[in-house]
């Protein structure tokens, strides 16, 4: 087995794991590149041949994990896309968002001549992502499955999203069977609505990520921040705008809203969810019960998850009309790294007037414009205007659904049988070096890797 990392190394983006195992080549997550230019270039040359792979693997449906998949359908790819039923509900929906996006950024390419060129094309097109659905192939978690001579696979909770799972992968060696796998995103189990992570008890190589391998997340409960800067901005009448993924954090912040409002924390005020993906979401949600820590009585949640003044924004005026809105409001839109979509135009709204605030509530990569404002730019730069930022400028990292590096250390303790190596991928360098460091010290048997882009492995 070989295996090379196409994308989330030393990054947290574009997640791509490149197997070849004898005659079969697979792919572990089709993830897309977000972020600066020169990342999303990356996107158009994903240095592989879609005709050549023989199946693609998703541990979930987040973008950065699944975007790239229409493309490679477009260009030749025909095998099955492993993945669990929830993960391949979310991304008929969330693959057929990027399609539109991808044309609408294309269609205001060539109407503003902006692109470099003539014409600009998209990435992909909602043609091309309803094709891809056809190769979906569901697999039940907890159980093995043979998907090639000599190659078992098996998925379990991951605890991350709706969906998420850890891949596992058996095959044979000569005259053993070994084991690799990947975390994809590991949960840390302090969600109030998806249930924790699973443990897994063995592995002979493991593909770890590190997003958040550098730091610890604040263990206090997130709602009583969450509370006071709600009533903060709702006393000055501004707004709150949470850019937030469509996919967990979104339903997670209106389950939250909706407890304050319940234990008398915060007010009833107003709150949109300005995505009609996220409104999409909602509902596969509420189907996947098996999957939820909430309750549910004669067939409804208790409590419901959305807040008691909720509305959910689906049609483009809609969404204007809620841009000239006064506040006091709570708005949650995506996108989550602000890399596009109607947020922006929220931000240009909001951003130049101090009774506002944006918070934010998830990882935001180096050079996105999340992170140019966590890093306190005067101005930001939106549909080629400088946008002056008068807003406060906040973030909750304990809303994260990433683990942090004690909760890694700690689902590591669960290994009867510790990985000989551990390759650390998606995340920044300096928190995969941490976490390196970190494992090493506990584990010290254990060899760790921070696997450079393109960089190959005999496994």
């Amino acid at each position: 087995m070989k295996l090379r990392f196409l994308g989330a190394a030393q990054t947290v983006t574009g997640s791509r794991n490149h197997i070849k195992y004898g005659h079969k080549t697979l792919l572990i997550d089709a993830g897309l590149f977000q972020g600066p230019k020169d990342s999303r270039k990356l996107n158009w040359y994903p240095n592989l041949t879609a005709s050549s792979l023989d199946a693609i693997i998703l541990t979930h449906a987040h973008i950065d994990h699944s975007g790239l998949i229409p493309k490679l359908v477009k260009e030749g790819f025909k095998g099955k896309i492993y993945c669990t039923k929830a993960t391949f509900e979310l991304c008929q929906i969330m693959l057929l968002d990027s399609a539109h996006l991808q044309e609408e950024d294309a269609k205001f390419a060539n109407e503003t001549g902006y692109s470099s060129h003539a014409p600009a094309i998209p990435l992909y097109t909602t043609e091309d992502a309803e094709n891809s659905f056809q190769y979906f192939h569901v697999l039940t978690q907890d159980e093995w499955h043979s998907i090639f001579p000599g190659l078992n696979l098996r998925l379990t909770r991951s605890g991350h999203i709706l969906g998420s799972s850890f891949v596992e992968l058996s095959y044979e060696n000569f005259d053993s069977t070994l084991k690799i796998v990947f975390s994809g995103d590991l949960g840390n189990g302090r969600s109030k609505i998806i249930k924790p992570p699973k443990y897994i008890t063995e592995a002979d190589s493991l593909v770890l990520e590190s997003t958040y391998g550098d730091r610890l997340q604040n263990r206090v409960d997130p709602k009583f921040e969450l509370a006071k800067i709600i009533n903060e901005t709702m006393e000055r009448k501004g707004v709150l705008v949470i850019p937030a993924f469509t996919v967990g954090r979104t339903q997670e912040i209106l389950h939250l809203i909706r407890t304050l409002e319940l234990e008398k924390e915060i007010s009833e005020y107003p709150v949109f969810v300005d995505s009609p993906m996220a409104n999409s979401v909602n509902k596969v949600f509420l189907k996947h019960s098996e999957e939820h820590l909430l309750i549910f009585e004669e067939g409804k949640m208790v409590p419901p998850i959305c807040p008691q003044c909720f509305v959910g924004i689906d049609s483009m005026i809609d969404s204007k009309n809620l841009i000239n809105r006064k506040g006091p409001m709570i708005v949650i839109t995506a996108s989550g790294m602000l890399t596009g979509g109607r947020v922006m135009h929220h931000l240009k709204k909001r951003l130049p007037f101090p009774e506002n605030t944006i918070l934010f509530t998830g990882f935001q990569a180096i050079n996105t414009k999340g992170r140019l404002l966590q890093e306190g730019i005067k101005s930001l730069r939106i549909h080629h205007e400088e946008i002056p930022v008068q807003a406060r400028i906040m973030t909750i990292p304990g809303l994260s659904a990433h683990a942090d590096y004690d909760d890694i250390l700690e689902w590591l303790s669960h290994f009867r049988k510790l990985p000989k190596k551990i390759f650390i991928n998606h995340g920044e360098l300096e928190a995969s070096t941490v976490l390196a460091q970190k494992i090493a010290e506990k584990y010290p048997s254990i060899e760790c890797v921070i696997p450079k882009f393109m960089e190959e492995f005999s496994i």
